[in-house]
């Protein structure tokens, strides 16, 4: 017999527009027309990095836009900005890479406008993500801004501009997407431990964007805009898959958790700089590969055939910085449950890890 409860209102945004492809930043007046006529409001506010971005300011046309050029990447340069322009400035184009993106999208969330993203390099999926990064979160919650939730209303993926981005930000985003596997699994294991709601089509989406990368391998090894074209496509599946499921839970598990966890302690104690988020995000793919029972030296496999770092080492971290990140990275968010568990790792088995994986 067929169950009569009703299942809680879901309600989700996604993007409206999705233009990608070589010259596709020639597109920015259309697509602004075509998006609820932004083109006609009163104007809008372009954000760019100090490094990438001020050559592409004129490709863009738009005449009614003012510029800012982020170098301090901040909440309370976020709250600042908000501010200054609430009244003046109906819609953002953030042009850049994702912490341009999230700053742009945190803006768009505290002045409740649209937003724009025009990603430059595709090293992680906050270029389609409804959320921004969880140490900015923290940082804008002690501003009593809440959970940032704000799609992108289009997303302008130049392949041809973010080809030009040095690869290693492409590598960083195929690690990333490869972190998929372990989120959808700790995903599951939450569900079938805690209990957890569970969407189907949000989980197939993640998971298929890291098989997109797992299976163009070869494709992958060739800098070109093919490359980017697969990235960047996998890239976008994911923050469909984020905006469906009302949370980042299909795209981020234990992986991303060990990720931030390096990005706290290079905070809190200084002495070094973390990685690339998708480097890390890769390395702890493979650890929580091996915690879960999976085919972990596949996918270590797989990163190395494209010279991912697949070693503290190579992403200039010490082995203890990886330990420690791999002990305390269940406290990163206690709320979500992974295969690190609710007591999280000793630091025995912690080293234990490392050394079975040869990571560190």
């Amino acid at each position: 017999m067929a169950s009569t409860q009703r299942k809680a209102l879901e309600m989700y945004e996604i993007p409206r527009v999705v233009v990608f492809g070589p010259n596709a930043i020639s597109k920015v007046p259309e697509i602004l027309s075509k998006v609820g006529g932004l083109n006609g409001l009163r104007g809008g506010l372009v954000l760019i990095g100090p490094h990438f971005g001020k050559h592409l300011i004129d490709k863009i046309e738009c005449r009614t836009c003012d510029v800012e050029e982020i170098d301090e990447i901040s909440s309370d340069r976020i709250i600042e900005l908000s501010s200054r322009y609430a009244h003046i400035t109906d819609y953002i184009i953030a042009l850049g890479g994702g912490r341009i993106i999230d700053f742009g999208k945190a803006m768009a969330y505290i002045m409740n406008v649209p937003y724009v993203s025009i990603p430059t390099i595709a090293s992680h999926d906050g270029i389609a993500s409804p959320y921004v990064s969880h140490v900015l979160q923290l940082d804008l919650n002690k501003h009593g801004v809440g959970k940032v939730q704000r799609s992108p209303i289009a997303i302008i993926a130049d392949t041809s501009i973010i080809l030009e981005a040095p690869r290693r930000y492409l590598l960083a985003g195929i690690g990333e997407l490869v972190g998929k596997l372990i989120a959808v699994k700790d995903w599951e294991l939450a569900v079938r431990v805690k209990g957890e709601e569970f969407s189907e089509y949000a989980a197939a989406l993640a998971r298929d964007s890291a098989l997109i990368v797992l299976r163009n391998r070869d494709r992958l090894k060739v800098h070109s805009e093919e490359s980017v074209r697969i990235v960047v496509k996998a890239l976008l599946g994911c923050g469909v898959a984020m905006a469906i499921a009302g949370s980042s839970r299909p795209c981020s598990g234990s992986e991303h958790l060990f990720s931030h966890a390096i990005d706290l302690l290079a905070r809190e104690r200084g002495g070094f700089r973390p990685a690339l988020h998708g480097e890390q995000v890769a390395l702890g793919a493979i650890m929580m590969a091996y915690l879960h029972g999976m085919k972990w030296r596949r996918i270590k496999s797989f990163l190395q055939s494209l010279n991912i770092p697949v070693t503290a080492k190579e992403l200039g971290l010490d082995r203890d910085v990886i330990i420690e990140a791999l002990t305390i990275a269940h406290n990163v968010r206690p709320d979500r449950f992974t295969i690190l568990g609710g007591a999280g790792l000793t630091r025995k088995a912690a080293e234990n890890v490392v050394e079975i994986t040869g990571v560190a």
